[in-house]
């Protein structure tokens, strides 16, 4: 059990009073269940007397910010009386909802959600063989345009309850019909594999189908923890680069970064893990093969195509120098056909698993990757 201090404010509404931001603080006396321990930026407390749960999501560029706080309400409860002004009021199970990212869509699919699926966004990015396409060639779901400017009269026909939309730094919130609150998904700013994948159970919760998100995600953090453990009894750390060059700039994960963690929990490295910083450091070709020119494996996730190694010394003669290159080890996942960025948000096990027969093979005889090949 917990207590907590809660921020409550005067609102300044853009289209819904509930839906907006606080700006000063109040108490609640109320103890309630911590249901969220991995992530940095998302906390869900539990009032199981009411059935309400709090939600706060705090700014991934502002430590001392929030985003936005909600209470998940269920349908056949009353608001409760203490609830803070400046919490959005949103009642669960969620009917109808709109999601603009398939990350998040492939949640809803996972949890058997579908049903409560009216909208989505860029639904031309939707694979042909997923759940998602198949829901709009059939008319169940609508299509509302970009996720930076959905179609607002779309959205009104929709009927919809709530957006899942993914915040952006210095980019306000799409405009949304009235009566519609926007649930910010930060989730894919989380440094670390397991506090993203903690995030379906705020899905969960919208769906009304919380124990089947916290089930999925218990089994997600036995088996991560599990190939971390093995991972971690190896005595060797292989050197990994990612990625490519593009337009004379390579972006290599910071030491601090999601995937330089999920490189280390896979019992590998990566030349700039001892660098600072959570998201992308911008190097050019010199430095990259000054640093990684001895690198054991060399991962790279693209669309549309599987990378080759005729492909990469085509593009730049000097991807030949990398010892990954000359000796085996560069690996490639064509995201059009193999759903990596989906899936390694709710379950990063199955990219650390690949990650770990990669770099110790040894280790998973008989593995098949799910998501990279060996480049030819």
């Amino acid at each position: 059990m917990t207590t907590r201090l809660i921020i409550a404010a005067l609102i300044a509404a853009i289209f819904l009073p509930s839906c907006s931001h606080p700006s000063s603080e109040s108490a609640i006396s109320a103890g309630g269940d911590t249901l969220t321990v991995h992530s940095s930026l998302l906390t869900m407390i539990d009032y199981p007397q009411g059935g309400t749960t709090l939600v706060e999501i705090r700014n991934p560029w502002d430590s001392t910010g929030v985003l936005s706080r909600m209470a998940l309400v269920p349908r056949d409860s009353s608001v409760p009386e203490w609830l803070p002004a400046d919490y959005a009021v949103v009642r669960t199970p969620v009917r109808r909802m709109a999601v603009f990212s398939g990350v998040h869509t492939s949640a809803l699919v996972e949890l058997g959600g579908t049903d409560a699926l009216a909208a989505v966004a860029d639904g031309g990015f939707f694979a042909p063989d997923d759940t998602v396409s198949a829901l709009l060639r059939e008319g169940r779901v609508a299509d509302v345009g970009a996720a930076a400017s959905p179609s607002v009269e779309k959205l009104t026909a929709s009927r919809v309850e709530a957006v899942l939309l993914s915040p952006m730094q210095g980019q306000k919130l799409p405009q949304l019909p009235r009566g519609t609150c926007a649930v910010e998904m930060a989730d894919y700013l989380e440094t670390t594999p397991i506090g993203r994948a903690e995030w379906i159970l705020l899905i969960g919760k919208l769906l009304g189908k919380y124990d089947e998100a916290a089930q999925i995600f218990k089994g997600v953090v036995d088996e991560y923890n599990a190939l971390q453990f093995k991972a971690a009894l190896c005595s060797t750390l292989p050197l990994v680069i990612t990625e490519t060059e593009y337009a004379g700039t390579w972006y290599v994960p910071a030491g601090e970064s999601y995937m330089s963690r999920m490189i280390s929990d896979a019992g590998a490295r990566t030349p700039w893990t001892g660098t600072p910083g959570t998201g992308s450091l911008s190097l050019d070709m010199a430095r990259v093969l000054a640093d990684g020119i001895d690198a054991d494996f060399w991962l790279i996730r693209t669309y549309g195509s599987e990378p080759t190694l005729a492909g990469l010394k085509a593009a730049n003669p000097l991807n030949a120098k990398f010892k990954a290159f000359r000796e085996g080890g560069v690996y490639g996942c064509d995201s059009s056909v193999r759903p990596i960025f989906n899936d390694v948000a709710f379950h990063p096990e199955r990219v650390l698993a690949d990650m770990v027969a990669i770099f110790h093979p040894s280790l998973m005889p008989g593995y098949e990757p799910r998501y990279y090949r060996k480049a030819e």
